[in-house]
Parts: C-alpha cells; structure tokens; sequence
C-alpha cells in the first residue's frame, strides 16, 4: 500500500506538469500573434534618376515581317493584273492552261503513290479511279472548249478505260454552257460585217415582214451553239454560231495538251 504522502507528491507533480505545458502554449500562441513593426524610417517614393538608367533598347521594326508582307502584296497584285489581262486578251487561255499542268501534276503523284495493292493513300484502287476522274471531269468541264471535245473524244473510246472514267465522262455529252446573245451577236458582226438582223432577215421587234430568230441557244456544245430561226420565206432553219473565246483559246489549248501528255506520261513510267 502507497503511503498517503508519496500520493500527494505524485499528484503534485501531474499538476506541475500541466501547468508547465500550459505555460508553453500560452507563449506559443503570443508569439504567432506578435506584430512585426518596420523599423526603419518611412520615406516618400521618388522616381530614379533617368541619368541613373540603363541605355533604352531600340524599337522593334519587325524589318523581316515587313518585307514578306511587302512580297505577298507584290505577287497578289501581280497575280490579279496578270489574270485581268490574260481575262481579257486571251479568254483566260493562261489561266486555264496553268490549271492543266496543276492538275495533271496532282494526278500524276496520286496514282505515282497509290497505284499499287495496297494503296497507302487510298481505299482502294477503284477509290482511286473514281476520284481522278472526279478531277479531270471537272477540269473539262471548268475549262470548257476545246477541253470538252477531247473529254468527249475520250468518251466515245472509254471502254479502255476504267469504269470509274467511263462514268464520268459520259457526262461530257451533257449541254456546255451557252454564251449570252452579246456574244453571239459580236462573232455575226466580226464575219459577215452586219447585224443578224441584216444576215438572217428577221426581226426581234415583230415586224411580220420578217423571220425571227431565238436568242437562247436550243443548244450548247463544246465549241459551238445553237439556234433556231425562220427565215422570211418561212423556212425553219437552225443556226450554228462558234463560241468567241473559241478562236483564241484553241492555240493555247492545244499546246498544253502537247506539253502536258508525254511529260507525264514519261515521269509515270519512270
């Protein structure tokens, strides 16, 4: 049995201890809640002095910005005046012929790649068919002209092409596109020297003395339209007027078909 006096020094210690723990955390805390005080004297802001102050960097001038925007403006204006005048003194015969070579260079490395088992760029080798024939049926057909005869050409023969082609191109027996009768009027003077009105004998002002003649082609081909007409006598006859650009796209035309074919046909099989 504990005596009675080794009991209280026991319990005497416990509180001790509590009370020196207490003691601890009380100084803790008055400490994390101290203020910091700045000691030093305040003083008013004041802008440097700018002797004081490192030499400025020079302004950015972006000189190499601005001479590929200079470029690009150059060769956009070039571009357009180039297509105004080949617009209008070669019925867009360079325009189309630049879209020829594009194309057939486009077409030439589609099937250089893919034409092969295992196309890597394709479907398949019918996928790759049909969508080439997809471009050049769009090239006759944005070109218009002499190009349609020779997609028409190569219609008549497509079952050595394949069904993909054969498809495709026969479409190109559809109407062209028609000119406008200003057009059409224009090429009557530059041959006979006259108006249709003069050539034809008929009248669009209903003058019965007179045949008459349609203004809207009955149809549209390649290189040439036609219209219907009743000429004074009563005769009813059909009037086939070449296409204006026709004459001076031809030369162009035929020039890239001779450049374009054999290169290709060359860079393919090699």
């Amino acid at each position: 049995m504990i005596p009675p006096a080794l009991r209280l020094c026991a319990r005497c210690l416990r509180r001790s201890k509590d009370a020196e723990v207490l003691a601890k955390s009380r100084l803790s805390s008055s400490n994390s809640s101290r203020r910091f005080l700045q000691t030093q004297q305040f003083q008013p802001f004041a802008p440097p002095n700018p002797s004081s102050l490192p030499k400025a960097a020079p302004p950015k001038t972006y000189r190499r910005s601005r001479r590929w925007a200079r470029r690009l403006i150059y060769l956009a204006l070039g571009t357009s005046v180039l297509a105004v005048l080949d617009k209008q003194y070669y019925a867009s015969a360079l325009t189309r012929s630049a879209r020829t070579f594009g194309l057939g260079l486009v077409v030439a490395l589609d099937y250089k790649i893919n034409f092969r088992p295992h196309p890597p760029l394709a479907a398949s080798i019918p996928a790759l068919h049909a969508r080439n024939a997809e471009r050049f049926a769009g090239l006759l057909g944005t070109n218009g002209g002499l190009y349609l005869k020779i997609g028409q050409a190569i219609a008549m023969q497509s079952a050595v092409l394949p069904p993909e082609f054969q498809k495709m191109f026969a479409k190109m027996f559809d109407d062209a596109p028609q000119n406008s009768w200003k057009d059409v009027e224009k090429v009557i003077r530059e041959d006979f020297g006259k108006s249709p009105e003069e050539v034809f004998g008929v009248s669009f002002s209903g003058d019965p003395e007179k045949g008459v003649m349609e203004r809207t082609a009955r149809a549209s081909a390649s290189v040439a339209q036609v219209h219907w007409a009743r000429l004074p006598n009563g005769d009813e006859v059909a009037i086939k007027v070449q296409k204006r650009e026709i004459e001076q796209q031809v030369g162009w035309d035929l020039w890239a078909f001779k450049w374009d074919l054999p290169n290709h046909t060359f860079w393919l099989e090699h």
